[in-house]
Formats: structure tokens, sequence, C-alpha cells
């Protein structure tokens, strides 16, 4: 059985905070979040989401640099989304007066959350978004941020508002819904406004992205590649180097739990390929799906992911020691005989 090497776990559920071993000042109010994200190829991006008719500077060192706009204002999202690439060696970043917190060499703090937002789905029992205890997310944030981590790591599901509150229900009367930026503001930006602000952050996208349902904001807001021209069914996976550790990123947000489509099986083989040729000697393999994970319907016990265990023929090679997902709405840990990697589950920081 693989170690889990050069980490410590301190389980403050529902986050999961993991110990590696080796003021506001803003000045603009119309900006409305400012965050700093990992990307591909070891690039860090600052991104904002203003209200300005055009894009702020973002204060590298001392000295100001024009951001880019990566969003213009249209009906549905009706802000403008700025973002630029940090160079290395970059010390110190604000932009209108707010600190950008820049990654540091060898994390020793990581947040890790998941399925965040407020569940409002015909078919399901609606969740009282306006009541924090039912609808801890905010609360969760806060409580993050106060730890003070070095690096923030979302496994996706961001927006589930996305039918409208049943008539009469004051647990979530005037809840927006959609995929729109009134509801990933109520449904993201708003509650995790301090936990944005206090750490760079490494996003997943989940299946609730999908092109189908909030497709579009994740590729407005946190998608990590450029602007592509329509929404992707699937993103280049990459890795984060983070110093002791390399994060493998997969995006699986389409893969299908109960069945494996040989044409989506291929494509997730090859990019499993390719982040396991990339690991190095000490990984975390990071995507929403689980591999093996075991959640509970109706009283029935089911297991998946069926498309990514036929991806990876249930073999995860290279130095990868710990696979961390979510989309079951539970936290789990699974351990298993032989050569096959723990896999985390953290399924339930607010849904």
């Amino acid at each position: 059985m693989k170690k889990l090497r050069n980490f410590r776990l301190v389980f403050v559920l529902p986050i999961l905070i993991l110990s590696l071993y080796a003021c506001d000042n803003s000045s603009d109010n119309n900006i409305i979040a400012s965050w700093v994200q990992a990307g591909p190829n070891g690039i860090t991006i600052a991104r904002v989401i203003t209200q300005r008719d055009d894009c702020p500077q973002v204060i590298l060192n001392g000295v100001g640099v024009q951001m880019e706009m990566r969003h213009s204002p249209d009906n549905d999202f009706p802000v403008l989304v700025c973002e630029i690439i940090i160079p290395p060696g970059t010390i110190t970043a604000s932009v209108s007066g707010r600190a950008l917190k820049l990654p540091v060499e060898n994390p020793k703090r990581l947040v890790v959350i998941a399925d965040t937002g407020c569940r409002l789905e015909t078919g399901d029992v609606p969740q009282s978004c306006n009541d924090p205890q039912s609808w801890p997310f905010e609360r969760i944030a806060k409580t993050a941020a106060s730890f003070n981590p070095d690096l923030v790591i979302h496994i996706g599901d961001y927006l589930y508002r996305e039918d409208p509150c049943p008539p009469g229900d004051k647990g979530c009367e005037g809840s927006p819904f959609g995929d729109n930026y009134t509801t990933w503001d109520a449904d993201f930006f708003s509650p995790a406004n301090k936990l944005l602000r206090a750490a760079p952050w490494a996003f997943t996208r989940g299946n609730h992205e999908e092109c189908s349902r909030a497709g579009r904001g994740w590729f407005t807001f946190l998608d990590p590649n450029p602007p592509f021209p329509d929404c992707q069914e699937f993103t280049p996976p990459y890795v984060i180097d983070i110093g002791l550790v390399n994060l493998l990123m997969l995006d699986s947000s389409a893969a299908k739990d109960n069945s494996a489509p040989e044409g989506m099986v291929q494509t997730y083989a090859s990019q499993i390929a390719t982040l396991e040729n990339a690991s190095g000697d000490n990984a975390w393999f990071v995507t929403h799906h689980p591999f093996w994970g075991i959640g509970e319907d109706s009283g029935e016990l089911f297991m998946i992911n069926d498309t990514l265990q036929a991806a990876s023929k249930n073999v995860l090679t290279g130095g990868i020691n710990v696979v961390l997902s979510a989309h079951i709405h539970l936290f789990e840990m699974l351990n298993f005989v032989g050569d096959r990697q723990p896999q985390f589950v953290i399924g339930i920081s607010g849904t």
C-alpha cells in the first residue's frame, strides 16, 4: 500500500485542512471580487470582477500594469471580468487598494472544499439558502480564512441554484437561479469573499459546471485557460507544482458515473496518462468525480465512477500518492489493500 508522504491531516469538517511538512484596504467599491489562482504551465493568474467600464491596473512590486479583459458585460453576466498573468518573482501585488495573496514556496496549510452551493433543483427538497445553519458555506469560508491558509483547493460544484425556489418556501424565498452572474454571486462569490482574498486558489470543474448547466459561468470566471470561443466538454489537464507536492488537475466534469462511453473513456485515458507522466515522485490527483467512492441512495449503497475506473483500469501509476475528489455529498476516506491510492471525498462544504 502506498504511503501518504510529507503531510499531516487535520480534520475540521466539513472542510479538510492539509498541513504539509518541509486588513481590507479597498479603495474601489466597483471591485466586486478579486483573487489569485494557479493555472497551466506554472502560471499564476490574478482576476477581478468589476462594475467599472474598464479594467483596473494591478500593482506588481510597486509598478502599475494594466489588466486585460476576459469577459465584457452582457445580459446574463453584466459585469467586467479582468485578468493578468503575474510574472515569476513578484513579491507584492494589489488591485484598487486590495492586496492579492501570492503563492508561497512549499505551502504548509491547504484548505480543501467542494460542493459549496445551495441546492435548488426540481425534484429535490429545497435547501434553505437564507438560513446560515441550513446552508453553511459562508460560515465555512470565513472559518477557513481565519486559519490563514497558504492555498485553497476547490474540487468543483459551485452553483446549485438551478431552479426557482418553490412558492411559499421562506427558506429560499427570493433566491436567484440559473447560470447567470446574480446566481454565481449568491452561491459563490459573496459567501466566499473572505476566503478568496485569504490565499491563492486552485479551481477544479465539477459536473454542475457542465456546458448544459453552469458551464458559461465556469468559463467566464474560473477556468484557468485563456477564453474559449464556446463551452468545452473537456479541457486540458495540467500540473500545479507547489513544492513538496504536484497537484494533478483533471477536468472530469463530463465523466459518467454509471456508464463508460468508449469515446469518453479514451479521452480520459489519454488525459490521465499525461498527468501520470508529469506526476514526479509525490503527487496528488485532484478531480471532481472520485475514481472510487461509495454513496447511498434510498438506503442502497452505490460505487462510482464507471468512466474514470475504465479510463484508469483502476490503476494510477507514477508518483501519485492520494486522490482528492468530491461529488458525493459526504466526507469519506477509502484505503485499499495493494497499490491503489487512498481516495478522499470532500463533498459537503455547503450543499
